[in-house]
């Protein structure tokens, strides 16, 4: 029997995660910021665009900052729900095919990642995927076609 994840685990690590994202992020941007502002990044000719590519690539990480921040402060304030006797947001469902197992976890806000709780790989996915909107209303029970399986919800939390 396979370690089950809590919903209360997997968004605690789904805010580390966008954290250290953000930090990485940053990494970049900054290293980006320094090269397209070093003397050595300044043109020897017309063709040269070290710096410009540089400040391109620094002005998306700036975008991409803030967009993880956005999420971060949106799971912060988000109270999922408790109870649920459907999937939505907020839902964390296990689906079996034959022998396989997969967890999934439905979140409003953010990108899919995968996350590891105690060895269980977790699918953090929105309702903008398709996986997403094939889970949406299902019960625990039900049978959904996801990736390309008939796959049964064992499990919703």
């Amino acid at each position: 029997m396979s370690y089950k994840p809590t919903k209360a685990q997997v968004l605690a690590r789904l805010i580390a995660q966008l954290r250290e994202r953000i930090a990485q992020t940053q990494g970049v941007l900054q290293h980006a910021h320094t090269a397209a502002t070093d003397g050595e990044a300044k043109a020897e000719n017309k063709y040269d665009t070290r710096g410009l590519e540089m400040s391109f690539v620094a002005a998306g990480q700036t975008d991409r900052v803030a967009a993880l921040r956005q999420v971060l402060s949106a799971l912060h304030h988000w109270q999922p729900p408790q109870m649920l006797e459907s999937a939505r947001p907020g839902a964390l469902l296990e689906l079996r095919c034959d022998e396989e197992s997969r967890w999934m976890y439905i979140t409003p806000y953010g990108d899919a990642t995968k996350l590891d709780i105690e060895g269980t790989t977790v699918q953090v996915i929105n309702l903008k995927a398709p996986v997403g909107r094939a889970l949406v209303g299902r019960s625990e029970g039900d049978e959904v076609q996801v990736l390309g399986r008939s796959w049964e919800i064992t499990s919703l939390q």
